[in-house]
């Protein structure tokens, strides 16, 4: 059950298991249609972004908004920023706005060797613009997924995708359906 002001008391739905295991090895967009690419934009990173991209904090980078859906239901809202540097071959021309965009920012991303990725995954508050993705209210709880993807001894790209910390229970490599006692 669950409770909330102005609505009352309902039945929670399941929790689904979202796998984020980093066995895959792979840039984002490639073998998993569960995330559905929304828009791109380029723009300047926030400062802790810009940080860890090792960029300067009026550079521009491309934004690729994603949402991810699991059971008809979205779960999880993602940014991933790239910088210029990384696709360098993309064109404006190519894919002016919107979610063709974003998928040639993503096709772009894959002519990169990937070296490796790293995660950390910590306790939030959704901001405005996620909760409206997600169907949550501002400040509900959500869990934050950073995911670094390194290639040619750089940081190429950095994902931070915001979960549902109601619906999702995150998984790590092969994990075996888990029974929590309350």
């Amino acid at each position: 059950l669950q409770r909330r002001r102005g609505v009352g008391t309902t039945v929670a739905p399941p929790r689904v298991g979202v796998d984020v295991s980093t066995t895959q090895h792979t840039w984002p967009g490639v073998g998993d249609e569960a995330w559905q690419p929304l828009d791109s934009a380029a723009d300047v990173a926030p400062a802790a972004v810009a940080r860890v991209l090792e960029s300067g904090s009026d550079e521009r980078v491309h934004i690729v908004r994603r949402i991810r859906v699991s059971q008809g239901q979205a779960v999880a809202a993602e940014l991933l920023y790239v910088p210029v540097g990384s696709v360098p071959g993309l064109s404006a021309i190519d894919a002016p706005a919107g979610p063709a965009r974003a998928r040639a920012v993503l096709r772009e991303l894959q002519h990169l060797a990937l070296d490796g990725q790293d995660r950390a995954v910590e306790l939030g508050s959704a901001r405005a613009d996620d909760a409206k993705e997600l169907d949550r209210l501002p400040g509900a709880p959500v869990l934050v997924v950073t995911t670094r993807y390194l290639s040619a001894g750089r940081t190429a790209a950095v994902s931070v995708a915001t979960y549902r910390a109601d619906t999702c229970r995150l998984t790590f490599g092969d994990s075996v359906d888990l029974v929590m006692a309350s």
